[in-house]
């Protein structure tokens, strides 16, 4: 590959995803609302460009005296836990018993792995000068939250969460680190101003820990002897454990990620060896969630990561699929540490920035979100290749061999076909439904619900499983007037449970439709699991006594409206309830 094509692709993976993931990001919210729901999904145009590559290299003019074979870009050290990936992915798919959202993740997986083929046969110049993009572009992301703050709320810059943001500042630190050099350092300045006032938990939390990492494996210039070393982490700990252990209790009591991953266990008891499905976790845990979930304070009606990677690996890919996992990862991080003990010092450097980012991402992935979501994902898996690209031991690649003419014109067609497929229905279907979905909630947003549902239907006709947007189609047919609008809202409701039972307030809202169409009888059931998803809601008490009370069931009527009081004593329309029932019993 000539340099040109390097330092495109470089240009691709290090500046593109954190800056043009989310391209509306860098417009002024009073110019684009819902800024943050377009996303251009690098991984499938890196694995769709990668097709139509390999379809041009098959097609070029070659002779078998030129070339034996074609080299493989894995070696046989990472080639196994990356098939195993790719296969628990398959498998999980393939039994799951909603296929169609694994189906539609499977090209980012496939584009992920690209990304990390192609990151771990970069040669050490390349790492080098990829080093200095990923400082520059984070510092360009540092400085544009920095400026935005006057006019925005919350510091999230480019990329869409704050979270997101704090881990990706945080592994950019220490690349940083390892640059060496005054602008570096006059960088890195701005990345932690920038992490503090992200306000990202686990974003200082992983840097800590690999901070400490370090200290113990390579501190070297402060103390020889790592024992010492390891004794003065563990004080260290010790002592932050202690000063921290009211916090973290306090914590523990009151944030939701306590309820996540008991809900998560749950999933993972139902299924264990295959898991539900890549994909599934929005769809599958609401039937597992603990009510208690809905007592703290941060809890909301939609739970769509599990605030643990490892944890939703297991929950949506079994046990195989953590395993796999867990092969790969030890893997890279095992070839970064062998890169940090080379003699050479520029390539210990370059092994150290590496190394040291990818445990924070992964660290921050055990607490928090953006193992899940672009760009931080594929962030992961570019940083991971590069670690298995800077292990100095030799690692053998086999070779394909040459095929020929006729089998190269039959693969070569396959490559263009499958290229093209994943163009339109990876690429480009997913970006023009975010955009009309996106088109949808604006209309809504100002009143007009018949042009956000027509923008809802064109969305749902291009990828008909979104979740999200069925919901809100759903919602503005029920505020429509007229029979015809309400039935439509019904079968959009009866649609997503079918999809995803208990999704969101799904059940609960069709008992409300039911009712508002004077039909209690199909509302009871819909209201009484919805009392049962949520038993802390006082309003669902209040909607559920309303039915039985139509359903001429007074006695369990009042028994639900004394629930409701009993959370909420000054909830006027339990009151006036109550009070109408009882005056109607009194003879």
């Amino acid at each position: 590959m000539c340099n040109r094509k390097k330092a495109g692709l470089g240009l691709i993976l290090v500046v593109a995803s954190p800056l043009l993931t989310l391209p509306l990001s860098w417009l002024p919210k009073s110019w684009a609302d819902f800024r943050y729901d377009w996303v251009l999904p690098l991984p499938e145009i890196i694995l769709a460009v990668g097709l139509c590559v390999a379809c041009a290299v098959l097609l070029k003019r070659t002779t078998a005296e030129n070339i034996v074979g074609y080299p493989v870009l894995f070696s046989q050290r990472t080639g196994l836990p990356l098939l195993a990936v790719l296969a628990s992915g398959l498998v999980s798919t393939r039994f799951s018993e909603h296929s169609h959202f694994g189906l539609e993740l499977l090209p980012r997986l496939g584009g992920n792995v690209a990304i990390f083929l192609l990151a771990a046969n970069a040669s050490r110049e390349r790492m080098s000068w990829m080093r200095n993009w990923w400082m520059a572009v984070a510092v360009i992301v540092a400085i544009n939250g920095l400026l935005r703050l006057r006019f925005e709320p919350e510091f999230i810059s480019t990329l869409g969460n704050k979270n997101f943001l704090g881990v990706y500042l945080a592994a950019s630190v220490v690349i940083g680190t390892s640059l060496g050099g005054m602008w570096p350092i006059l960088g890195n300045i701005v990345l932690l101003t920038a992490m503090a006032l992200c306000m990202s938990r686990g974003s200082w939390l992983s840097l800590a820990l690999v901070a400490a990492l370090w200290f113990l494996g390579f501190g070297n210039r402060f103390l020889k002897r790592w024992p010492t070393r390891g004794v003065i982490v563990l004080l260290l700990l010790i002592g932050a454990g202690v000063l921290a252990r009211p916090y973290v209790l306090r914590q523990w009591q009151t944030d939701v990620r306590p309820m996540i991953w008991k809900g998560t266990l749950r999933m993972m008891a139902a299924r264990p060896m295959l898991g539900h499905g890549l994909g599934t976790y929005v769809a599958v845990y609401p039937q597992y969630r603990p009510p208690e979930y809905f007592l703290r304070p941060k809890s909301t009606n939609v739970t769509d990561h599990a605030h643990n990677e490892l944890l939703e690996i297991a929950a949506e890919q079994g046990l195989i699929g953590l395993a796999a996992t867990l092969w790969l990862w030890v893997t890279a991080l095992w070839c970064g540490v062998r890169a940090c003990r080379q003699p050479d010092e520029v390539g210990r450097r370059i092994a150290f920035g590496l190394l040291g980012a990818t445990v924070v991402v992964m660290l921050h992935g055990m607490v928090d979100v953006d193992l899940r979501y672009l760009p931080n994902q594929s962030l992961l898996w570019l940083l991971m290749g590069l670690l298995v690209g800077a292990d100095p031991t030799p690692a053998r690649r086999p070779q394909i061999p040459f095929p020929s003419k006729p089998a190269r014109w039959c693969l070569a067609l396959a490559c263009l076909a499958l290229g093209i497929c994943v163009a339109v229905v990876a690429v480009i279907r997913p970006m023009m439904g975010d955009w009309l979905d996106r088109e949808a909630r604006i209309a809504e947003e100002n009143g007009d619900l018949n042009a956000a549902a027509q923008y809802a239907w064109c969305a749902l006709s291009l990828q008909p499983f979104r979740l999200s947007t069925r919901y809100l189609l759903a919602g503005v047919l029920s505020r429509e007037p007229g029979a015809p609008a309400r039935d439509a809202a019904v079968e959009e409701c009866l649609r997503i449970e079918e999809l995803a039972p208990d999704y969101a307030d799904t059940t609960y809202n069709l008992g409300q439709v039911y009712m508002a169409a004077n039909r209690a009888a199909e509302a009871l059931p819909c209201l009484r699991r919805a009392v049962e998803i949520n038993p802390y809601s006082a309003d669902r008490h209040v909607a559920l006594a309303m039915a039985l009370r139509d359903d001429s069931k007074d006695d369990e009527a009042v028994r639900e409206l004394d629930r409701a009081l009993q959370l909420r004593p000054n909830n006027p329309d339990a009151r006036a309830l109550r009070e109408k029932i009882r005056k109607q019993g009194t003879p």
